[in-house]
């Protein structure tokens, strides 16, 4: 999970981002609601989607607003307890 998108949605900040192979900007961002994932390597559609941000700042503003709530999912005591229960139910094993 790459922590400078974390902190970028945090902040509200209009995302785009690769829907790279390990999954993990697209377990957090769903397209065009709190961002927009394009293909990886597609140099095309990711200019078309910081164009998009660019020409249509309301809509831009919007979807920032909503990564914002990452931060409610994201913050110390949420990462936290998701380590621990996650160490808990390893050490049961």
């Amino acid at each position: 999970m790459p922590n400078a998108l974390l902190e970028a949605m945090a902040l509200r900040l209009p995302i785009v981002s690769t829907d790279c192979p390990c999954g993990g900007p697209a377990t957090i961002i769903e397209n065009h609601k709190n961002g927009i994932l394009v293909p990886v390597d597609d140099k095309e559609e990711m200019a078309k989607a910081i164009c998009y941000m660019l020409d249509n700042p309301n809509e831009a503003e919007r979807m920032g607003k909503e990564a914002g709530n990452i931060a409610k999912l994201a913050n110390a005591d949420a990462v936290y307890r998701q380590w621990k229960e996650y160490l808990e139910n390893i050490i049961k094993k």
